[in-house]
Protein backbone atom coordinates (compact mmCIF):
# COMPACT_ATOMS: atom_id res chain seq x y z
CA UNK A 1 0.00 0.00 0.00
CA UNK A 2 2.77 2.46 0.50
CA UNK A 3 3.81 2.34 -3.00
CA UNK A 4 0.15 2.46 -4.12
CA UNK A 5 -0.03 6.27 -1.95
CA UNK A 6 3.46 7.40 -3.07
CA UNK A 7 2.30 6.79 -7.27
CA UNK A 8 -1.37 8.29 -5.74
CA UNK A 9 0.98 11.79 -4.66
CA UNK A 10 3.09 11.74 -8.03
CA UNK A 11 -0.46 11.53 -9.90
CA UNK A 12 -2.10 14.13 -8.22
CA UNK A 13 0.89 16.45 -8.68
CA UNK A 14 1.17 15.56 -12.05
CA UNK A 15 -3.12 16.13 -12.87
CA UNK A 16 -3.46 19.15 -10.40
CA UNK A 17 -0.99 21.37 -12.50
CA UNK A 18 0.37 20.32 -16.03
CA UNK A 19 -1.09 21.54 -19.14
CA UNK A 20 -2.83 24.48 -16.91
CA UNK A 21 -4.41 27.27 -18.25
CA UNK A 22 -6.19 30.46 -16.88
CA UNK A 23 -7.35 33.56 -18.63
CA UNK A 24 -6.38 36.92 -17.07
CA UNK A 25 -8.66 40.14 -15.15
CA UNK A 26 -7.96 42.97 -14.03
CA UNK A 27 -8.08 42.07 -10.08
CA UNK A 28 -4.91 42.28 -8.64
CA UNK A 29 -4.31 40.55 -5.27
CA UNK A 30 -1.30 41.01 -3.05
CA UNK A 31 0.00 36.97 -2.28
CA UNK A 32 2.83 38.19 -0.66
CA UNK A 33 0.85 39.55 2.45
CA UNK A 34 1.04 37.24 5.73
CA UNK A 35 -2.38 35.63 6.31
CA UNK A 36 -1.51 33.82 9.03
CA UNK A 37 1.47 32.29 11.10
CA UNK A 38 1.75 28.63 12.37
CA UNK A 39 4.46 28.56 15.64
CA UNK A 40 5.86 31.64 14.01
CA UNK A 41 5.62 29.97 10.55
CA UNK A 42 4.19 32.74 7.88
CA UNK A 43 1.55 31.71 5.61
CA UNK A 44 1.46 34.39 2.40
CA UNK A 45 -2.00 34.55 0.93
CA UNK A 46 -0.89 33.36 -2.23
CA UNK A 47 -0.59 30.31 -1.39
CA UNK A 48 -4.42 30.31 0.51
CA UNK A 49 -5.43 32.23 -2.85
CA UNK A 50 -4.25 29.30 -4.86
CA UNK A 51 -6.22 26.57 -2.53
CA UNK A 52 -9.28 28.57 -2.74
CA UNK A 53 -9.52 29.23 -6.25
CA UNK A 54 -9.01 25.82 -7.70
CA UNK A 55 -11.53 24.80 -4.66
CA UNK A 56 -13.97 26.84 -6.26
CA UNK A 57 -13.05 25.71 -9.57
CA UNK A 58 -13.59 22.26 -8.76
CA UNK A 59 -17.14 23.04 -7.10
CA UNK A 60 -18.30 25.36 -9.56
CA UNK A 61 -17.91 22.70 -12.48
CA UNK A 62 -19.70 20.32 -9.76
CA UNK A 63 -22.78 22.57 -10.06
CA UNK A 64 -22.47 23.50 -13.77
CA UNK A 65 -22.51 19.15 -14.42
CA UNK A 66 -25.15 18.69 -11.99
CA UNK A 67 -27.54 21.55 -11.97
CA UNK A 68 -26.93 22.74 -15.45
CA UNK A 69 -25.09 26.37 -13.78
CA UNK A 70 -27.89 26.87 -11.54
CA UNK A 71 -26.72 28.59 -8.41
CA UNK A 72 -24.77 30.94 -10.61
CA UNK A 73 -24.22 33.20 -7.53
CA UNK A 74 -23.86 30.48 -4.80
CA UNK A 75 -20.86 32.64 -3.74
CA UNK A 76 -22.66 35.46 -2.51
CA UNK A 77 -25.57 33.36 -1.04
CA UNK A 78 -25.80 34.09 2.79
CA UNK A 79 -25.34 30.90 4.50
CA UNK A 80 -25.40 31.77 8.37
CA UNK A 81 -28.13 34.32 9.07
CA UNK A 82 -26.58 35.46 12.29
CA UNK A 83 -23.83 36.90 11.19
CA UNK A 84 -24.43 37.28 7.61
CA UNK A 85 -21.47 34.92 6.05
CA UNK A 86 -21.92 34.33 2.61
CA UNK A 87 -20.84 30.85 1.17
CA UNK A 88 -18.06 32.40 -0.32
CA UNK A 89 -16.64 34.06 2.90
CA UNK A 90 -17.01 30.47 4.44
CA UNK A 91 -15.47 28.34 2.05
CA UNK A 92 -12.42 30.97 2.00
CA UNK A 93 -12.16 30.48 6.18
CA UNK A 94 -12.17 26.54 5.35
CA UNK A 95 -9.41 26.71 3.05
CA UNK A 96 -7.48 29.24 5.81
CA UNK A 97 -7.91 26.19 8.25
CA UNK A 98 -6.64 23.37 6.19
CA UNK A 99 -4.04 25.18 4.68
CA UNK A 100 -2.80 25.71 8.24
CA UNK A 101 -3.19 22.03 9.34
CA UNK A 102 -1.12 21.28 6.38
CA UNK A 103 1.47 23.81 7.82
CA UNK A 104 1.20 21.78 11.05
CA UNK A 105 1.69 18.32 9.14
CA UNK A 106 4.65 19.46 7.34
CA UNK A 107 6.15 20.93 10.71
CA UNK A 108 5.60 17.79 12.48
CA UNK A 109 6.74 15.34 9.46
CA UNK A 110 10.07 14.75 10.97
CA UNK A 111 8.88 13.37 14.21
CA UNK A 112 7.11 10.10 12.05
CA UNK A 113 10.53 9.99 10.00
CA UNK A 114 8.68 11.61 6.62
CA UNK A 115 10.30 13.29 3.95
CA UNK A 116 9.55 14.42 0.33
CA UNK A 117 11.65 12.30 -2.07
CA UNK A 118 14.35 13.61 -4.42
CA UNK A 119 11.64 12.62 -7.57
CA UNK A 120 9.29 14.35 -5.65
CA UNK A 121 10.80 17.41 -5.07
CA UNK A 122 11.59 17.67 -8.63
CA UNK A 123 7.87 16.79 -10.04
CA UNK A 124 6.95 19.58 -7.63
CA UNK A 125 9.10 22.42 -8.96
CA UNK A 126 7.91 21.37 -12.76
CA UNK A 127 4.74 21.70 -12.21
CA UNK A 128 4.82 24.67 -10.34
CA UNK A 129 7.20 26.16 -13.61
CA UNK A 130 4.89 24.51 -16.01
CA UNK A 131 1.40 26.10 -14.14
CA UNK A 132 3.19 29.91 -14.07
CA UNK A 133 4.17 29.13 -18.30
CA UNK A 134 1.14 28.33 -18.98
CA UNK A 135 -0.71 31.63 -17.88
CA UNK A 136 -0.45 35.56 -18.11
CA UNK A 137 0.76 37.86 -16.28
CA UNK A 138 -2.37 39.53 -15.68
CA UNK A 139 -3.77 36.09 -14.43
CA UNK A 140 -1.27 35.38 -11.99
CA UNK A 141 -1.55 38.50 -10.51
CA UNK A 142 -5.24 38.11 -10.10
CA UNK A 143 -4.52 34.89 -8.25
CA UNK A 144 -1.65 36.30 -6.27
CA UNK A 145 0.46 33.93 -6.63
CA UNK A 146 4.27 33.17 -7.47
CA UNK A 147 5.88 30.16 -8.34
CA UNK A 148 7.05 29.45 -5.06
CA UNK A 149 3.08 29.95 -3.99
CA UNK A 150 2.35 26.55 -6.13
CA UNK A 151 5.48 24.90 -5.08
CA UNK A 152 3.91 25.23 -0.84
CA UNK A 153 1.11 24.32 -1.82
CA UNK A 154 2.04 21.00 -3.66
CA UNK A 155 4.62 20.54 -0.78
CA UNK A 156 2.45 20.74 2.16
CA UNK A 157 -0.59 18.27 -0.13
CA UNK A 158 2.50 15.80 -0.64
CA UNK A 159 3.14 15.91 3.43
CA UNK A 160 -0.30 15.70 4.11
CA UNK A 161 -0.89 12.49 1.72
CA UNK A 162 2.56 10.66 3.40
CA UNK A 163 1.78 11.37 7.03
CA UNK A 164 -1.64 9.87 7.25
CA UNK A 165 -0.30 5.87 7.34
CA UNK A 166 2.56 6.65 9.69
CA UNK A 167 0.07 8.67 11.77
CA UNK A 168 -2.53 5.68 12.10
CA UNK A 169 0.20 2.62 12.12
CA UNK A 170 -0.69 1.82 15.77
CA UNK A 171 -4.09 1.54 15.32
CA UNK A 172 -6.23 -1.45 16.07
CA UNK A 173 -6.73 -3.22 13.09
CA UNK A 174 -8.44 -6.51 14.58
CA UNK A 175 -12.32 -6.39 14.53
CA UNK A 176 -14.01 -9.61 15.76
CA UNK A 177 -16.92 -11.41 13.56
CA UNK A 178 -19.17 -10.65 16.55
CA UNK A 179 -18.44 -6.53 16.10
CA UNK A 180 -18.92 -6.79 13.20
CA UNK A 181 -21.75 -9.34 11.71
CA UNK A 182 -24.19 -7.94 9.19
CA UNK A 183 -27.32 -9.44 8.53
CA UNK A 184 -28.80 -9.06 4.93
CA UNK A 185 -32.36 -8.93 3.95
CA UNK A 186 -34.73 -8.12 1.13
CA UNK A 187 -37.80 -6.38 1.58
CA UNK A 188 -40.88 -4.26 -0.35
CA UNK A 189 -42.01 -1.68 1.41
CA UNK A 190 -45.56 -0.60 0.68
CA UNK A 191 -45.48 3.17 2.01
CA UNK A 192 -49.44 4.14 3.27
CA UNK A 193 -50.13 7.71 1.55
CA UNK A 194 -50.65 10.48 3.72
CA UNK A 195 -53.79 12.64 2.71
CA UNK A 196 -53.33 16.23 1.93
CA UNK A 197 -55.15 17.41 4.23
CA UNK A 198 -56.35 16.38 7.82
CA UNK A 199 -58.58 13.35 7.47
CA UNK A 200 -58.93 10.46 9.17
CA UNK A 201 -61.30 8.55 7.56
CA UNK A 202 -58.71 8.71 4.07
CA UNK A 203 -56.32 7.88 5.92
CA UNK A 204 -57.20 4.78 7.41
CA UNK A 205 -58.57 3.79 3.45
CA UNK A 206 -55.18 4.75 2.03
CA UNK A 207 -53.54 2.36 5.12
CA UNK A 208 -56.22 -0.68 4.42
CA UNK A 209 -55.54 -0.13 0.21
CA UNK A 210 -51.44 -0.22 1.53
CA UNK A 211 -52.00 -3.25 3.31
CA UNK A 212 -53.80 -5.06 0.89
CA UNK A 213 -51.14 -4.20 -1.77
CA UNK A 214 -48.37 -5.34 0.61
CA UNK A 215 -50.46 -8.95 1.65
CA UNK A 216 -51.21 -9.66 -2.04
CA UNK A 217 -47.13 -9.66 -2.72
CA UNK A 218 -46.74 -11.80 0.51
CA UNK A 219 -48.88 -14.04 -0.49
CA UNK A 220 -47.30 -14.58 -4.03
CA UNK A 221 -44.19 -14.61 -2.10
CA UNK A 222 -45.07 -17.27 -0.21
CA UNK A 223 -46.10 -19.40 -2.52
CA UNK A 224 -43.39 -19.37 -4.81
CA UNK A 225 -40.15 -21.19 -4.68
CA UNK A 226 -37.06 -18.73 -4.91
CA UNK A 227 -39.63 -15.80 -5.09
CA UNK A 228 -38.28 -12.71 -7.47
CA UNK A 229 -39.63 -10.13 -4.69
CA UNK A 230 -39.14 -7.68 -7.07
CA UNK A 231 -41.01 -8.71 -9.87
CA UNK A 232 -43.80 -10.05 -8.12
CA UNK A 233 -43.75 -6.57 -6.32
CA UNK A 234 -44.28 -4.84 -9.78
CA UNK A 235 -46.80 -7.11 -10.85
CA UNK A 236 -49.02 -5.58 -8.13
CA UNK A 237 -47.80 -1.84 -8.00
CA UNK A 238 -45.19 -0.83 -11.09
CA UNK A 239 -44.34 1.58 -8.71
CA UNK A 240 -43.05 -0.40 -6.07
CA UNK A 241 -39.48 -2.87 -6.00
CA UNK A 242 -37.81 -4.79 -3.50
CA UNK A 243 -34.39 -3.89 -1.71
CA UNK A 244 -31.21 -5.48 -0.24
CA UNK A 245 -30.12 -4.04 2.88
CA UNK A 246 -27.81 -5.18 5.49
CA UNK A 247 -27.27 -4.09 8.76
CA UNK A 248 -25.51 -4.32 12.21
CA UNK A 249 -26.79 -7.93 13.84
CA UNK A 250 -25.00 -6.80 17.70
CA UNK A 251 -25.59 -3.36 17.47
CA UNK A 252 -23.48 -0.76 20.23
CA UNK A 253 -25.56 0.22 22.59
CA UNK A 254 -26.63 3.35 22.26
CA UNK A 255 -25.05 5.70 25.62
CA UNK A 256 -25.76 9.21 26.65
CA UNK A 257 -22.94 11.92 26.37
CA UNK A 258 -22.32 14.97 28.76
CA UNK A 259 -25.12 16.91 26.24
CA UNK A 260 -27.60 14.10 26.50
CA UNK A 261 -27.14 13.35 23.10
CA UNK A 262 -25.82 9.54 21.74
CA UNK A 263 -22.28 8.94 21.72
CA UNK A 264 -22.56 5.86 19.01
CA UNK A 265 -24.81 7.91 16.89
CA UNK A 266 -23.00 7.37 14.14
CA UNK A 267 -22.55 3.83 14.92
CA UNK A 268 -26.82 3.06 15.13
CA UNK A 269 -27.96 5.73 12.66
CA UNK A 270 -25.98 4.11 9.44
CA UNK A 271 -28.43 1.54 9.86
CA UNK A 272 -31.35 3.36 10.35
CA UNK A 273 -33.11 2.59 7.13
CA UNK A 274 -33.94 -1.05 8.29
CA UNK A 275 -36.83 -0.51 10.70
CA UNK A 276 -36.10 -2.26 13.96
CA UNK A 277 -39.68 -4.09 13.46
CA UNK A 278 -37.91 -5.17 10.56
CA UNK A 279 -34.72 -6.68 12.19
CA UNK A 280 -37.19 -8.38 14.95
CA UNK A 281 -38.90 -9.92 12.41
CA UNK A 282 -35.92 -11.60 11.02
CA UNK A 283 -34.67 -12.84 14.16
CA UNK A 284 -35.65 -16.15 14.17
CA UNK A 285 -35.99 -16.93 10.73
CA UNK A 286 -33.67 -19.52 8.57
CA UNK A 287 -31.76 -18.01 5.86
CA UNK A 288 -33.91 -17.17 2.61
CA UNK A 289 -36.95 -18.03 4.86
CA UNK A 290 -39.78 -15.72 4.34
CA UNK A 291 -41.62 -13.70 6.86
CA UNK A 292 -44.92 -15.04 7.12
CA UNK A 293 -46.70 -11.79 8.59
CA UNK A 294 -46.28 -8.37 7.26
CA UNK A 295 -44.10 -5.89 9.55
CA UNK A 296 -46.53 -2.98 10.07
CA UNK A 297 -45.07 0.39 10.76
CA UNK A 298 -47.27 3.93 11.15
CA UNK A 299 -46.49 4.99 7.45
CA UNK A 300 -45.51 1.92 5.87
CA UNK A 301 -45.75 -2.11 5.48
CA UNK A 302 -43.43 -4.53 5.04
CA UNK A 303 -42.61 -8.04 3.13
CA UNK A 304 -39.32 -9.75 4.27
CA UNK A 305 -37.06 -12.09 3.36
CA UNK A 306 -33.98 -13.05 5.62
CA UNK A 307 -30.92 -13.25 3.02
CA UNK A 308 -28.38 -14.17 5.18
CA UNK A 309 -28.28 -13.92 8.87
CA UNK A 310 -24.24 -13.85 9.00
CA UNK A 311 -23.55 -12.43 5.58
CA UNK A 312 -19.79 -12.73 5.36
CA UNK A 313 -19.23 -10.34 2.31
CA UNK A 314 -20.91 -7.65 3.74
CA UNK A 315 -19.29 -8.25 7.34
CA UNK A 316 -15.69 -8.02 5.62
CA UNK A 317 -16.64 -4.51 4.21
CA UNK A 318 -17.84 -3.63 7.50
CA UNK A 319 -14.46 -4.70 9.15
CA UNK A 320 -12.41 -2.87 6.84
CA UNK A 321 -15.10 0.25 7.25
CA UNK A 322 -14.48 0.03 11.18
CA UNK A 323 -10.88 -0.02 10.95
CA UNK A 324 -11.03 2.99 8.20
CA UNK A 325 -13.22 4.99 11.05
CA UNK A 326 -10.65 3.65 13.45
CA UNK A 327 -8.12 5.30 11.52
CA UNK A 328 -9.75 8.56 10.66
CA UNK A 329 -10.80 8.61 14.20
CA UNK A 330 -7.36 8.78 15.47
CA UNK A 331 -5.80 10.99 12.48
CA UNK A 332 -8.55 13.52 13.68
CA UNK A 333 -7.61 13.31 17.14
CA UNK A 334 -4.14 14.01 16.72
CA UNK A 335 -4.47 16.91 14.36
CA UNK A 336 -6.80 18.52 16.92
CA UNK A 337 -4.52 17.86 19.94
CA UNK A 338 -1.67 19.60 17.56
CA UNK A 339 -3.97 22.54 16.92
CA UNK A 340 -4.91 22.86 20.80
CA UNK A 341 -0.90 23.10 21.47
CA UNK A 342 0.06 25.11 18.41
CA UNK A 343 0.13 29.07 18.44
CA UNK A 344 -1.76 29.80 15.44
CA UNK A 345 -2.43 33.44 14.16
CA UNK A 346 -4.66 34.21 11.46
CA UNK A 347 -5.25 37.72 10.36
CA UNK A 348 -9.13 38.70 9.38
CA UNK A 349 -7.90 41.82 7.30
CA UNK A 350 -5.71 40.20 4.58
CA UNK A 351 -7.92 37.52 4.27
CA UNK A 352 -10.84 39.31 3.61
CA UNK A 353 -9.02 41.14 0.25
CA UNK A 354 -9.37 37.55 -0.99
CA UNK A 355 -12.86 37.69 -2.28
CA UNK A 356 -14.95 34.74 -3.33
CA UNK A 357 -17.72 36.19 -5.09
CA UNK A 358 -19.90 35.25 -7.84
CA UNK A 359 -18.78 37.78 -9.93
CA UNK A 360 -15.61 36.83 -10.05
CA UNK A 361 -15.37 32.89 -10.95
CA UNK A 362 -12.66 30.35 -12.14
CA UNK A 363 -13.74 27.43 -14.65
CA UNK A 364 -10.99 24.26 -15.46
CA UNK A 365 -9.93 24.35 -18.65
CA UNK A 366 -9.31 21.64 -20.61
CA UNK A 367 -5.68 20.64 -22.42
CA UNK A 368 -4.21 18.40 -24.29
CA UNK A 369 -1.65 15.82 -22.91
CA UNK A 370 2.05 16.56 -24.93
CA UNK A 371 4.20 14.06 -25.79
CA UNK A 372 6.36 14.95 -22.75
CA UNK A 373 3.79 14.33 -20.34
CA UNK A 374 3.21 11.28 -21.52
CA UNK A 375 6.55 10.32 -21.09
CA UNK A 376 6.33 12.09 -17.08
CA UNK A 377 3.40 9.51 -16.72
CA UNK A 378 5.64 6.54 -17.75
CA UNK A 379 8.42 8.09 -15.60
CA UNK A 380 6.27 7.91 -12.53
CA UNK A 381 4.75 4.58 -13.21
CA UNK A 382 8.41 3.25 -13.08
CA UNK A 383 9.70 5.02 -10.35
CA UNK A 384 6.45 3.97 -8.10
CA UNK A 385 7.33 0.30 -9.29
CA UNK A 386 10.84 0.82 -8.37
CA UNK A 387 9.29 1.90 -4.69
CA UNK A 388 7.37 -1.24 -4.19
CA UNK A 389 9.90 -3.68 -5.08
CA UNK A 390 12.55 -2.38 -2.22
CA UNK A 391 9.80 -2.14 -0.06
CA UNK A 392 8.25 -5.63 -0.45
CA UNK A 393 11.60 -7.71 -1.11
CA UNK A 394 9.46 -10.65 -0.22
CA UNK A 395 7.79 -10.79 -3.52
CA UNK A 396 9.21 -12.34 -6.54
CA UNK A 397 9.91 -10.14 -9.68
CA UNK A 398 7.21 -11.56 -11.38
CA UNK A 399 4.51 -10.64 -9.03
CA UNK A 400 5.78 -7.01 -8.56
CA UNK A 401 5.63 -6.60 -12.42
CA UNK A 402 2.04 -7.82 -11.82
CA UNK A 403 1.81 -5.59 -8.69
CA UNK A 404 3.20 -2.81 -10.97
CA UNK A 405 0.76 -3.46 -13.88
CA UNK A 406 -2.12 -3.32 -11.87
CA UNK A 407 -1.42 -0.11 -10.42
CA UNK A 408 -1.02 1.29 -13.53
CA UNK A 409 -4.28 0.50 -14.42
CA UNK A 410 -5.74 2.24 -11.04
CA UNK A 411 -3.52 4.72 -10.94
CA UNK A 412 -5.39 8.14 -10.91
CA UNK A 413 -2.51 9.73 -12.23
CA UNK A 414 -3.54 8.41 -15.72
CA UNK A 415 -6.84 9.82 -15.60
CA UNK A 416 -5.73 13.01 -14.18
CA UNK A 417 -3.37 13.89 -16.93
CA UNK A 418 -6.30 13.28 -19.29
CA UNK A 419 -8.14 15.52 -17.31
CA UNK A 420 -5.21 18.30 -17.03
CA UNK A 421 -7.20 21.28 -15.88
CA UNK A 422 -6.93 24.25 -14.53
CA UNK A 423 -8.81 27.23 -13.13
CA UNK A 424 -9.92 29.60 -16.02
CA UNK A 425 -11.51 32.84 -14.96
CA UNK A 426 -14.55 34.05 -16.28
Amino acid sequence: MKSIRKKVVLGCLAGALAATGLTGCSNKLDGTSVVATVNGEEIPLGVVSFMTRYQQAQTQAMYDLYFGGANADMWDQVMDQETGETYGESARGDVLEQVETMYLLREKAKDYDVTLTKKEQEKITEAAEAFIKANTEETLQSLGVSQSDIETVLEIQTYEKKMYDPIVADVDTKVSDEEAQQTSVTYVKVDIEEPEEEDEDKKEENAAESKEKAQQILDEVLATADADMDAIAKDVDEALSADEQNFTTNPVEEDEDEDGEDEDSDIIGEDSIVPQSVRDMVKDLADGEVASELVEEDDAYYVVRLEKAFDEDATEDKKESIVSQRKDDAYNDILESWKDEAKIQSDEKVLKTLKVTSNLKFTFKQEEKTESENETEDLEEVSANEEEESEETEETEEESETEGSKEESESPSENAAEEDEAPEQE
